[in-house]
Parts: C-alpha cells; structure tokens; sequence
C-alpha cells in the first residue's frame, strides 16, 4: 500500500467519525426536542386540570385534556424508538 493510499484511508476514517458524531448529536437535538414537547404538554394539562379543580373549567377541558394525553403518549413513544 502507498503512502497515498494510507493518507486516503485515514482522511476516510477521519471522515466517517466526523458524520458519526454529527448524527450522534443531531439525535440527542432531537431527543431534548421530544423531551420539551412532553414538559409542555403536562404543563398545558396542569393549567386546564387546574382550572377544573378550581371552578373555572375551559370550555373545552376534557376534550383538550383528551388531546394532550393523546399527544403526550404519541411523543412518548416517538422517544422511546429514538432511544432504542
């Protein structure tokens, strides 16, 4: 194998550590998204829970409760294959 030949197979390897780390960190982005969007959904559940408890109940709470849970479950599940 040539001197060339050795410099090309390192650059490569260079190369596909590079791509690695950069999925690597594209899918943790990912994953903090997901874990946001979970955070805010219970926060957005606790506000209308909240408003039911204390007597000023939205117009549309069970419903947009069914919504959010709905949706924290699906996210939850989308994190869930991301981390496998």
């Amino acid at each position: 194998m040539s001197l060339l030949d050795k410099m090309k197979e390192t650059a490569q390897k260079g190369v596909d550590k590079t791509k690695e780390a950069v999925n690597t960190g594209q899918e943790k982005l990912e994953e903090r998204k997901l874990e946001k969007k979970i955070t805010d959904l219970h926060e957005e559940l606790g506000g209308l829970v909240y408003g039911q408890k204390s007597g000023a109940p939205a117009e549309n709470a069970d419903s947009e409760i069914t919504r959010i849970v709905g949706e924290i479950t699906a996210t939850k599940e989308e994190l869930a294959q991301l981390t496998a």
